[in-house]
Order: C-alpha cells, then sequence, then structure tokens
C-alpha cells in the first residue's frame, strides 16, 4: 500500500493538482476579503473573514475544488494503462485506494495553508478576533465533512467519465445545502455535512448570519454526529467504488 501512495505522489508532482494546492489559499484570501469588505466591519468579538471562509467558501469554491482534484487524478490513466496494470499483476484496488488517500492529503493541504492565511491576514492586518483553536477545530471539521464528497465523486466520475458533469453534479447539489442543513434531513445529504458541522464551531447559521446566544444551532452534539456520519459515508462510498472498479474488466 505504501508503494501505490508514494507512485500516486511521485504522478501528481508538476500535475494540475499540485497546482491547485499553489493557487486555491490566494484565492481563498481574495475571495473572503472581498466578500468581508461588502460585509463592512466586523461586529465586536467576531469576524466576517471566518463566517465567509468557513460559511460561503464551502458552498461556492470547494465543490469546485473537490471535482477539480477528482478529475485530475483519475484522468492520470488511460485504457492502456489499465491493461499494462493487470499484466504486470499490479493491486487496482489499491491504487484506487492510494488516490482516495492522495485527494484526502491534497485537500488537508489546502484547507490547512488557506486557514494559516486567513488567520495570519485576519490578526495581522484586519486586527480581528480569530482564536487559533477555534480556526484550528473549523478547518478539521471542514476537511472530515468534505470526505464524502470526495467519495461519492470518485464513484460519479467513474459511472460518468464527463470531466464537466461531476462539476455540474457537486456545484449543483451544493446549493441547497445551506437550506438542508438546518433541516432535520440534513443527515441524508452529504452534501450539507461540513456547514451543518461547522454551525456550532463557528457560530454561523448555514444562510451566513452570527448565530445568538442560546440558539439551537449551537449545540455540539451536531458536530459528534456529522463527523461519525462523514467518516461513515466516506467509508461505503470507498467499498461500493472498489466493488464497482472489480466488476469491470478494464475502465
Amino acid at each position: 500500500m505504501v508503494n501505490e501512495i508514494k507512485s500516486e505522489i511521485i504522478k501528481e508532482k508538476r500535475s494540475a493538482n499540485s497546482k491547485l494546492m499553489v493557487l486555491v489559499p490566494p484565492i481563498f484570501i481574495i475571495f473572503n476579503i472581498m466578500m468581508g469588505m461588502l460585509m463592512g466591519e466586523s461586529p465586536e468579538g467576531k469576524s466576517y473573514l471566518m463566517a465567509t471562509a468557513f460559511n460561503w467558501y464551502p458552498i461556492m469554491v470547494l465543490p469546485i475544488i473537490l471535482s477539480l482534484l477528482v478529475i485530475n487524478i483519475n484522468n492520470k490513466e488511460k485504457r492502456y494503462h489499465y491493461i499494462l496494470q493487470r499484466s504486470l499483476g499490479l493491486n487496482e484496488q489499491k491504487i484506487l485506494i492510494a488516490k482516495n488517500l492522495v485527494v484526502i492529503m491534497e485537500l488537508f493541504i489546502i484547507l490547512l495553508l488557506s486557514s494559516i492565511a486567513i488567520f495570519i491576514f485576519g490578526t495581522s492586518i484586519l486586527q480581528e478576533e480569530i482564536s487559533l483553536n477555534n480556526i484550528s477545530l473549523a478547518t478539521l471539521a471542514l476537511f472530515i465533512g468534505s470526505l464524502p464528497v470526495i467519495g461519492l465523486s470518485f464513484i460519479i466520475n467513474r459511472l460518468v467519465r464527463k470531466k464537466f458533469f461531476l462539476l455540474l453534479i457537486n456545484f449543483l447539489l451544493t446549493f441547497p445545502s445551506a437550506i438542508l442543513a438546518v433541516k432535520k434531513t440534513w443527515v441524508f445529504f452529504p452534501w450539507s455535512y461540513n456547514l451543518r458541522i461547522l454551525t456550532p464551531i463557528i457560530k454561523v447559521h448555514p444562510n451566513g448570519t452570527f448565530l445568538e446566544k442560546g440558539s439551537s444551532f449551537l449545540e455540539m452534539n451536531t458536530v459528534y454526529i456529522g463527523i461519525a456520519l462523514s467518516i461513515g459515508v466516506y467509508i461505503m462510498s470507498l467499498v461500493i467504488l472498489l466493488i464497482l472498479k472489480r466488476s469491470k474488466t478494464y475502465d
């Protein structure tokens, strides 16, 4: 398994995904500065930069990034590559798991760099009150809450090879997430998990407004449920993906 992961990491060097890891954090900062300027001065003890970074960003930018990460890593192999892998006796299931793990690693790096940039810029330039502990928890929650979308994206991309289709599906399914995240049915909609998990942590409603003290959306039980669901749905997605891989002679 280690060799497969190393192989995928080597193939990712100078790839489109490596460029994304460099480009996304600056775009993340610019996006949030623009949104913050539109919202005006942050209320005392609160940060519009945090609100946009971990509320609007998962809806408007992250679906595209996740789609591109999956599309780019899958498009490296053509039909003859799969034939060669089988002729060499390579374990295709392990290769597929390695691709998943590398995409997860790339997402984590993107979110980590973006959060560091937000923290430094917000505290030093904008002089906003941003807790290091809070932004760390929010980053981890956003990362875990995005795992189901990664797993489902691999399945969608395997079933429908058109690049635009995965981008469109993730983009369209993310839009209702802000509405569904506040309903009891959010547990059935993986695209809303990251928003719902983040709500009690950043104290921002999925619609982008700050929550008042005593709000039912501040209950931390939702975080634990969301994390368990995210990991569970991702594992199920990976199992389904491996079954689909085994059921086909060639991709």
